[in-house]
Formats: structure tokens, C-alpha cells, sequence
């Protein structure tokens, strides 16, 4: 690799020379940089990909104990996003999560933590042992606006419970950025650490036109993940630190070592290395001119059955969202007549070649990323052709629904009796979801994507939950912590009782 590369890449750099300079390999992997790869790989990828897939060998450093590549290039990365320290992730941002949390909130203690938060962190709280304190959502918000928070609530709950760490998601699947800094300032004043799950804005950093990111926010720990909208390889991600509370750092090191793969890839390190240096170098140009074709394109996409929408102030300031995040473009259902938009998204990719990132009740989501920053022109042409294909679907009455849901959920909160760790280690039983009503979950489950609990283990399953568990899984949604049998649901239910779980 170029020599102007090695300050800004020293992980890949070093690396590349380290390969292509003549070896004979008698250690792992078993392939020998492709030797023995199999044939079909290496028509499929190439033969040269073989020869980066190797870890821990001189040029590669060791991820768990980092001393020189991997370490210069962390250092650069942590440059680059405004963090005290960071630290290169191949297990994504749940291994981030689970790292942080086990390294802040002991066993038995407690974390404040989002209702609506990806299902990565309540699996980090079987794991850690860390008591959950819920943050409810603020109500009768469209489900766009999912991981609201109500900052008196914040407050309040930091003021009963001896919290330990606070954990938001921003922004959340659909881009919609909290308020951080004023999180932050409720944090500070109870002395508890804020930890912000920041996988979708990684990008954030690169144009100011984005929501500001949660580091210059005020967050005390971030998680991003690299794949999600910048270019590092599918598991790549990273977990920063502030310094605001280094004293955890060196422990954070140490759970990452316990809990990321002993054999970390060097393509997803070097994707990772690389990723960040493109987007530091070409991001704001790019992004810039990315979000002035929107700009001037978001209106041409509207039809007479979906509108390109911009959440409005209403709904932001109820949720304490703050910015939306332009390269996430959301289509909302706006004719009369209702459609089945998870099926409209299996007919685009199967008929039509496009792919989509998400389909709900209401909406589809549309990501953009910095790759499709290199040809606006291009860019230009596929959102055009997109809206115009869904048009034509609609009208001619694909996915249509006779018979509307009009079921309205009665709840107001949900009640816990367990933490989900000892909901995870409890006796269960398995029966079905439609007889499970006021029974104990025993199970997480979660609409996927975007991947926040619809049922939290230790949660006391209501019948307005089940309603939606069914109605979801016959449009064709793909429901995580259920199995079906002959069409029928089931779920994993504690088999003993127990009183409430304090609030």
C-alpha cells in the first residue's frame, strides 16, 4: 500500500506489505492464503481475499492485546470520531453493548434502559447480570418514532433507583437523533455515565447537515456500527470512550478480550482501518453533495398513494427527538385504501431487483450511505424508478387488504416480574401464543428488523401483544423468539409464579 496511506490506515497498510511479501505459512487458517481454499470461493471472491484472512501472525497484531498496527490504527479511529479511546470491534455492536455493560453495572445493580432498545442490550443484561430499570416510551407516537424519551421521566427515575449507567438508542432505526446533550445534563447532575447505541450514525461525524454526534453530545460511551452506513465488512463496529469516566476503559479492554472471537478476521479489522479513513477524507464533499440532490429530489418521489416524510416538530419535541438523519428516506402509505407493505417489498426485490431496508405497518425505509454518493446521477435515477415501480404496484392493486386491523391497543405499561436474566435461567414451559395471555415470558421477541422487543423476557404477556404477534406474522414479517408448527405460534413461559418486579 502506498506510503501516503500509512498514517491513515496503519493497520491495513502494514498488513499489506506483511502479505505480499513471500511466506511460507505452517499455522492457521487451514486455507494457506487460498491454497486450499475451495474452488468454488475463489471463483466466487477471487483468489487474493485468501491471503488477508489470517489474524494474530506478526503483521497482523492481536486484536485482544493490541501493541502496534491495530493499536496506531484505534488511536487514528478515535482521532477521527472525537473519542478519548476506541476499540475495533468483529462481533458488532452487540459485542460492544454486552462489553460495556459488563464492565460498568455489576450483578444486581442497576441500569436505566430503554423499553424500545435493540434486543442486543437485553441479552447484555442476561449476560452482565445488571438489573433493568425501564424507560417507557412516550405514547401515541407513529411508530417511526420508536425510542422516544420523556426527559422529567429520566430524572425522576435517576432520582428513585441507584442507577449505575443510563442507556439510550440514537438515532434509532429510522433516523430520528435524541436530544443527547440535555440526557447528558440530567446524567451529569446524578453522577451516572450515559451510553449511547449510535450503530445507525456512524456517519454522523462526516457532514454537519447530519444530527450532531452523541460523543460531542455529551455521551460518556458510544457503540457505531461500520456496516450500517459506512463501508467496513458485515460485524465491523466500534465502541467509544469519552474519558469522562477512563477509569473503566482498561476494564472495558478486558471484557472485549473475554467476549470477542479469540480469531478475529483481518478483512473485517482492515475494512474497519480503511472505512474510516475514505469516509474522513471524501465524506464531507460527498455527503455534502448528497444532500443537496435530496434536497431538491425528496418532493419528485411523492405519488398520490406514499409521500416522502420529514417527522414534523409535533412529533420531534413530544419524543425528545431533536434532527433526523436525510439519508434515511421513508415512504408513508397515504392512500385511502390499505396495503400489505411487507409483501410490496418481497414483489420489488423478487420481480424488480430492489431491495429495501425496511417495510412496516405504514412505511418504507430507504437507506442511503456514502456509496450512493458516487453517482447521484445514477442515485437520482434509481430513487425515481423506485417510487415510480411502487406506484404502479399500488395501482394496480398489489398487496392490497380487504379488512383492515382496527385493533386498538388497551394497555398502558407493561408489568415485569423478572429481570431477563432470571426469566433466561427460569424452569419454562412452551405453549402456544394465543393461550398465553397473563402468563411470563420466558422468551425475547422481537419484529426483525428493526429488532426491539415486542415481548421482554420476565414481561407479562398481554393479549393486545399476541393480537399484534399474529397480525404481523400473516403479512409476512419475520418474528424472532416464536415457533411456529402447522401455523400455529409458540413461546417459551415460566413455568413458576412470582411477584412483580419493583418498579
Amino acid at each position: 500500500m502506498h506510503d501516503d496511506h500509512s498514517m491513515t490506515t496503519p493497520f491495513a497498510s502494514h498488513l499489506s506489505e506483511y502479505v505480499t511479501t513471500a511466506k511460507s505459512f505452517y499455522c492457521m487458517p487451514g486455507h494457506k492464503q487460498g491454497l486450499g481454499a475451495p474452488p468454488l470461493l475463489k471463483e466466487l471472491w477471487g483468489e487474493q481475499v485468501f491471503a488477508y484472512d489470517i489474524t494474530e501472525v506478526k503483521g497482523s497484531d492481536v486484536l485482544a492485546y493490541p501493541r502496534t498496527s491495530i493499536k496506531e490504527a484505534q488511536k487514528v479511529a478515535a482521532d477521527i470520531m472525537g473519542a478519548h479511546r476506541s476499540w475495533f470491534l468483529v462481533n458488532g455492536s452487540s459485542v460492544g453493548i454486552h462489553a460495556v455493560l459488563g464492565a460498568l453495572v455489576k450483578p444486581g445493580q442497576k441500569v436505566l434502559v430503554h423499553r424500545q432498545c435493540h434486543k442486543a442490550l437485553l441479552f447484555g443484561l442476561v449476560y452482565s447480570g445488571a438489573i433493568p430499570v425501564y424507560l417507557e416510551p412516550v405514547q401515541n407516537l407513529p411508530e417511526y418514532a420508536y425510542g422516544s424519551v420523556d426527559l422529567q421521566k429520566v430524572d425522576e427515575l435517576l432520582t428513585q433507583h441507584d442507577i449505575k449507567m443510563v442507556m439510550v438508542t440514537s438515532p434509532n432505526y429510522y433516523g430520528l437523533a435524541l436530544n443527547i446533550a440535555a440526557i447528558s445534563s440530567i446524567c451529569r447532575t446524578h453522577s451516572v455515565p450515559l451510553f449511547v447505541d449510535e450503530a445507525h450514525g456512524t456517519h454522523f461525524s462526516f457532514h454537519e447537515g447530519f444530527p450532531h454526534p452523541a460523543l460531542k453530545q455529551g455521551a460518556d460511551f458510544v457503540v457505531q456500527s461500520m456496516h450500517k452506513t459506512l463501508g467496513g465488512l458485515y460485524q465491523s463496529a466500534l465502541v467509544h470512550s469519552a474519558g469522562t469516566y477512563s477509569q473503566y476503559e482498561d476494564k472495558i479492554a478486558r471484557m472485549l478480550s473475554m467476549l470477542q472471537t479469540t480469531s478475529p478476521s483481518a478483512l473485517m479489522i482492515m475494512s474497519i482501518d480503511a472505512a474510516l479513513d475514505e469516509a474522513n477524507r471524501t465524506g464531507r464533499e460527498l455527503y455534502g453533495q448528497m444532500l443537496a440532490m435530496l434536497e431538491s429530489l425528496r418532493y419528485e418521489l411523492n405519488t398520490s398513494n406514499f409521500q416522502v416524510i420529514i417527522p414534523p416538530p409535533g412529533v420531534m419535541s413530544a419524543g425528545n427527538f431533536v434532527a433526523y438523519d436525510q439519508m434515511k428516506l421513508l415512504f408513508m402509505a397515504v392512500s385511502e385504501d390499505f396495503f400489505n407493505l411487507m409483501k410490496l417489498k418481497v414483489i420489488l426485490s423478487e420481480q424488480y431487483g430492489i431491495e429495501i431496508e425496511l417495510a412496516d405497518e405504514n412505511h418504507m425505509l430507504l437507506t442511503l450511505s456514502l456509496a450512493d454518493a458516487i453517482d447521484l446521477d445514477q442515485t437520482r435515477e434509481n430513487l425515481i424508478y423506485f417510487s415510480e415501480t411502487l406506484e404502479r404496484l399500488v395501482d394496480r392493486g398489489f398487496g392490497l387488504i380487504d379488512e383492515p386491523d382496527d385493533f386498538e391497543d388497551p394497555r398502558e405499561l407493561p408489568e415485569f416480574f423478572l429481570t431477563p436474566r432470571d426469566a433466561f435461567y427460569a424452569e419454562k414451559k412452551r405453549m402456544k401464543l394465543s393461550e398465553s395471555v397473563s402468563e411470563v415470558s420466558g422468551n425475547m421477541v422481537c419484529i426483525y428488523p428493526p429488532g426491539f422487543p415486542q415481548i421482554i423476557p420476565g414481561e407479562m404477556i398481554h393479549e393486545a401483544v399476541i393480537h399484534q404477534i399474529y397480525h404481523d406474522f400473516h403479512l409476512g414479517f419475520t418474528i424472532v423468539g416464536v415457533d411456529e408448527e402447522d401455523g400455529e405460534l409458540y413461546i417459551d413461559v415460566i413455568e413458576e409464579s412470582f411477584p412483580r418486579l419493583e418498579s
